[in-house]
């Protein structure tokens, strides 16, 4: 949460909060019902690899709906939401966690248009203000539409400079093509590629992090925005681009 007042207030477009459940008495007095909106989404503050997130696209009757149609109960909420503050999704060994619900953001179509269900992002690493690699990040009917690699999703190498992807790979395998929807990969520009990168570039020092991966996301009315900066992002992007980091944090002045 602090993160993204901090983005905010260094102007850097962020997806909204509904609310944040920190601790058991929050949670006791947690109603899904009357606090969540028809589509939302649902994750740890410090989750990681994907781990403990919900979505929910619309509302039928008392219950909320995946994008595979998949009913979620208000029950299924409070589990799931006791079981993230109960600390069960931390990526950091921690004792307890909080959960934080946002809107569900809406894709471009510019961009979502090459999956079959889901939200496309695109992870930018960064040291300071410099950029230095990026991969797009596709859900796939295998990662249950999240765009997280452990889980099945795509992660495609993109050129900082261009902004086009050369690269496509799911697990081990390298593809030219999403398996769900049989879109090209390879040769596809990122929507806004030199607004995506001046985000990029801002929210490290916005937060107050020297090296850091930013995830954007395509919101269909408010173009790119940042989902979350990581200070630990993992390295999976060296194997999706086939690039070492080294090198790039050496041009951006580092002493490696």
């Amino acid at each position: 949460m602090a993160a993204k007042v901090a983005l905010v207030e260094h102007g850097v477009k962020t997806s909204g909060t509904i609310a944040v459940v920190s601790g058991y008495g929050q949670l006791s007095s947690f109603d899904p019902e009357k606090i969540l909106p028809d589509a939302w989404a649902i994750k740890p503050a410090r989750g990681s690899q994907g781990d403990g997130i919900l979505l929910a696209v619309r509302k039928e009757g008392r219950n909320w709906l995946k994008g595979s149609g998949k009913p979620i109960t208000p029950d299924d909420v409070q589990n799931h939401v006791r079981r993230i503050v109960d600390g069960q999704f931390s990526g950091d060994a921690a004792s307890d966690d909080a959960a934080l619900i946002e809107p569900l953001i809406r894709a471009d179509p510019a961009f979502a248009f090459l999956v079959d269900d889901g939200l496309p992002d695109v992870r930018v690493i960064c040291r300071g203000t410099f950029p230095l690699m990026a991969m797009a990040r596709f859900p796939t009917n295998e990662s249950d539409g999240k765009a997280n690699l452990h889980q099945g999703g795509i992660g495609a190498g993109v050129n900082l400079e261009t902004g086009v992807i050369f690269r496509a790979k799911q697990g081990k395998k390298v593809i030219t093509h999403h398996p769900d929807t049989g879109q090209q990969l390879i040769g596809f520009k990122i929507p806004h590629w030199e607004e995506v990168l001046d985000i990029a570039a801002h929210s490290g020092p916005a937060v107050g992090l020297g090296y850091c991966g930013v995830d954007i996301v395509h919101d269909v009315n408010e173009g790119p925005m940042v989902i979350e900066v990581n200070a630990h992002p993992g390295i999976e992007i060296q194997n999706t681009t086939l690039q070492g980091l080294r090198g790039r944090l050496i041009a951006a002045g580092e002493d490696c």
